[in-house]
């Protein structure tokens, strides 16, 4: 007896959609996000008594103008509620202000598992604003942040350095991804700076490294800790180091949307430990969109 033609239609157009949906996530999963175009914005909300609510607001851009040649962009904003505690003016007020828009550009290379990656960045030095209101805003969107990425907020420094690092992925479920970045602050004002950084007119140094270990569904959905330290040599405080801890869930549509929700932990002082009065611990969110 012959198959029905409209059973046949059928049978092929299903084997055509099951083939395709099987191939689209391979094609896009686990693409490393140091060789993707993408655009989004990262948010760290943090709140502590006599401090008030400050939020950190990164959006960024990244694109591949030639092949494996990437230009990172970010332009950070500051956003400061103020409560009980402020010297100069007791009731709420808010503040806000812009640091420092920060370009990047770096080589990328992608192999089957390894990819690996180098590159140099350069600031914006908006923080030579002399504003009170703006230089508040910065300094705690800073330690919102752990002082992680010190460079989009520091004050009177003109910052450029130098990044890289590798991704590995260990079969299909698991990435470890780990890298590291040194950025040297040039002085451009005799004045104080915000948050771990002395007030003297020498050239400042500022290290930090991050490893992160993260987990995949074929779905889009998993999670993973990213383990960070950023260390300043002429820090103001006698632990020149702040380390902190991030686990965090996250989702990939492998095409077209990504996000990443968790918290952003302090573990040591001067910001930690997490969850102690005045310490850091901070609500992180990414949203964002695949461009190619």
């Amino acid at each position: 007896m012959s198959t029905p033609r409209w059973l046949r239609a059928f049978a092929l157009a299903a084997s055509a959609a099951a083939s395709f949906l099987a191939a689209a996530p391979a094609a896009h999963a686990w693409h490393p996000p140091v060789h993707r175009s993408d655009a989004g914005v990262d948010l760290y909300l943090w709140s502590a008594r006599d401090y008030g609510a400050s939020t950190a607001v990164v959006p960024f851009l990244q694109f591949e103008p030639t092949r494996d040649l990437f230009i990172n962009l970010k332009f950070p904003l500051a956003l400061s509620l103020n409560g009980p505690g402020d010297l100069e003016d007791p009731r709420d007020q808010s503040r806000a202000g812009l640091g420092n828009p920060t370009f990047t550009l770096y080589y990328a290379d992608m192999d089957r598992k390894l990819t690996w990656y180098a590159g140099g960045r350069a600031g914006l030095p908006l923080g030579v604003v002399d504003d009170y209101d703006w230089r508040w805003a910065t300094g705690y969107a800073s330690a919102a942040m752990a002082y992680y990425d010190l460079h989009l907020w520091a004050a009177d420094v003109l910052p450029i350095g130098g990044l890289g690092g590798i991704e590995y992925r260990f079969g299909r479920s698991f990435v470890l991804r780990a890298g590291g970045d040194l950025t040297f602050f040039v002085p451009l004002q005799d004045r104080g700076r915000r948050g771990f950084i002395d007030d003297s007119d020498d050239v400042d140094v500022v290290f930090q490294a991050k490893v992160e270990p993260e987990f995949q569904s074929r779905a889009g959905f998993g999670g993973g800790v990213a383990l960070q330290t950023v260390w300043v040599p002429s820090s103001i405080y006698d632990d020149r180091g702040q380390v902190s801890l991030l686990p965090y869930f996250v989702y990939d549509s492998q095409k077209t949307f990504f996000m990443r929700a968790g918290a952003l932990l302090a573990l040591d002082r001067p910001l930690g430990p997490a969850f102690d009065r005045r310490r850091v611990a901070s609500l992180y969110l990414q949203f964002g969109g695949h461009l190619d």
